[in-house]
């Protein structure tokens, strides 16, 4: 392979290469195009033979955009493997992270039913029937499980809509000074549908009056004014908002020091449909004149 100009030994502080992969039908497509939005120049399913190519052409300028995404999954077998042997050198001329996308086998199954699309796997083993589908999911998961090690962020978009998955991808991989905001993203949820698992920190809210119990407050969710005006007509929960918003706001700092670009707040409730949205709605606005980026999320209100 060609040495390492002078100029090119910078490159790994100052030019960067998001390695993008993951199982089919957990947001690979939206990420790349997202990260197009952005100004990265994509590179979209490199075979195995390539890799090596690709990676000198990194190392001569060849390639010499300041940010560069490659996406990889496994409809070529050999690529995790040439990848994983490429990995070390890769690092020496770009500064390299792994995005690994992934999704509940379930989730899954219901998108690629939903959208119509054949797995990219489906005919993998050369046979004259194609894979059923839950079974080429699983040959996904386990030909990539190589790579997820490698992984500086593993975002799972089992309950994530691909909106939501630009949004998060615009937000956290746009290029920002050193001194780059962070974002605080306020989720309400229910527990009955399973936490969220983009959270960094949940607090648990079923120990507060529960609206369903009102037959006039059932239908509704958090967001009247009736369900919030029953919610907070208990002080203990004017307290938890107090404390829990003036607990934030002073974390804030630090993970804005730290580089951190987002930190998901949970807020869970039994059914997330009343408490937890009503007092998502109240924590939100309690930050928002002391944190620069917040947005309030509801995953489960609207859910039966």
């Amino acid at each position: 392979m060609a040495p390492v100009s002078e100029s090119d030994s910078e490159s790994p502080q100052t030019k960067k290469l998001l390695i993008v992969t993951g199982l089919a039908g957990a947001g690979k497509t939206v990420a790349i195009r997202a990260l197009e939005d952005l100004g990265y120049s994509c590179v979209d399913n490199l075979p195995a033979t390539l890799i090596a190519p690709f990676v000198d052409s990194l190392r001569t300028g060849a390639l010499a955009a300041p940010e560069i995404a490659l996406a990889l999954d496994s409809r070529d077998p050999e690529s995790p493997r040439e990848l994983i042997r490429l990995f070390p050198e890769l690092k020496t001329v770009r500064s390299v992270e792994v995005l690994f996308l992934e999704a509940q086998e379930a989730v899954v199954l219901r998108r690629f039913r939903e959208t119509r699309r054949t797995h990219p796997l489906s005919h993998s083993d050369g046979a004259s029937h194609p894979l059923a589908l839950g079974d080429a999911i699983r040959l996904d998961t386990a030909m990539l499980a190589s790579l997820r090690p490698l992984s500086t962020r593993i975002i799972d978009t089992t309950q994530m809509t691909s909106e939501y998955l630009r949004k998060l991808i615009r937000h956290d991989y746009a290029s920002r000074a050193a001194d780059s905001e962070v974002l605080f993203n306020v989720i309400s949820f229910g527990f009955k549908y399973g936490m969220p698992g983009d959270v960094d920190t949940v607090f648990d809210v079923r120990c507060f009056a529960n609206p369903h119990y009102v037959d006039s407050l059932r239908p509704l969710t958090g967001l009247s004014s009736e369900v919030s005006d029953f919610v907070f007509s208990d002080p203990n929960v004017r307290m938890f908002i107090e404390r829990v918003s003036a607990l934030l706001v002073s974390l804030h700092p630090l993970y804005r020091a730290e580089g951190k670009r987002y930190f998901g707040v949970g807020i869970g409730c039994t059914g997330g449909k009343h408490r937890s949205v009503a007092i998502a709605e109240e924590l939100s606005a309690r930050l928002r004149p002391h944190v620069p980026l917040v947005s309030v999320e509801h995953r489960h209100f609207d859910k039966e």
